[in-house]
């Protein structure tokens, strides 16, 4: 394909609008709550299990009024807390080819049309850290026990993280970060368990209010793998 037809591609990709502020997932149905301990709250978490698992999934990607499409696979590593992402545009275009830990990030392939949008793929890296890998709710957490949730609390860093555990399965419905330097969050919905396959949810929306951007993922497809 050429770079041309490459580079036409990817503007009509970035169509001006508005980040909507409507998220196009049903909300967790939240029920009475019973005590129970941080350690066996964070141990029920599909975060906290093992495993390999491939995820087929779709993403809208918004920042400063324009919006990018993306399809892509993950090959997710619970026990090396390690993701790969392999994305490409609704042309089947190759995109890009991370692989993120919880404290770095290696980009394998990024498409030369991407360079125009300095910070971008660092964005989705840092966007996959946050949602599958890092941070995460800890047994030493602060919990406060509510009518309906649960939720933990730590200062880390110099930053505040809570996590908002609920629903008839007792999952992670929300995690955020405050501090100086970043305000971000994230909500997971529409959690699901098929054979052999942890709860996970449907629909993710991260909003980074200090970079301003917002990623909405559909995860369309998980299977377990050995690779």
């Amino acid at each position: 394909m050429s770079q041309r037809l490459v580079t036409l591609i990817l503007s009509i990709m970035l169509i001006q609008g508005c980040v909507s502020s409507k998220v196009p997932f049903q909300g967790t149905e939240l029920i009475p709550v019973s005590p129970m301990t941080t350690a066996a709250l964070v141990g029920h978490l599909w975060s906290s299990g093992s495993g390999r698992y491939l995820i087929r999934q779709s993403a809208l990607f918004e920042f400063q009024g324009s919006s990018i499409p993306i399809e892509g696979m993950m090959r997710l590593d619970l026990d090396k807390k390690q993701g790969r992402l392999v994305a490409m545009n609704e042309m089947g275009v190759k995109l890009f080819d991370l692989v993120v830990d919880p404290a770095t990030s290696e980009s394998l392939f990024v498409i030369p049309e991407l360079m125009r949008y300095p910070g971008f793929t660092e964005a989705v890296a840092i966007s996959v850290r946050r949602i599958f890998l890092s941070p995460g709710p800890s047994p030493d957490d602060t919990l406060v026990l509510a009518d309906k949730s649960y939720l933990l609390t730590r200062t880390q860093d110099n930053r505040t993280l809570r996590f908002v555990l609920g629903g008839r399965d007792v999952q992670m419905i929300e995690k955020s970060s405050v501090s100086s330097d970043e305000a971000w969050r994230v909500r997971y919905f529409e959690f699901q368990q098929d054979q052999q396959l942890p709860f996970l949810p449907r629909g993710i929306v991260l909003d980074d209010e200090r970079a301003g951007y917002r990623l909405t993922l559909w995860l369309e497809s998980v299977e377990k793998t050995d690779e």
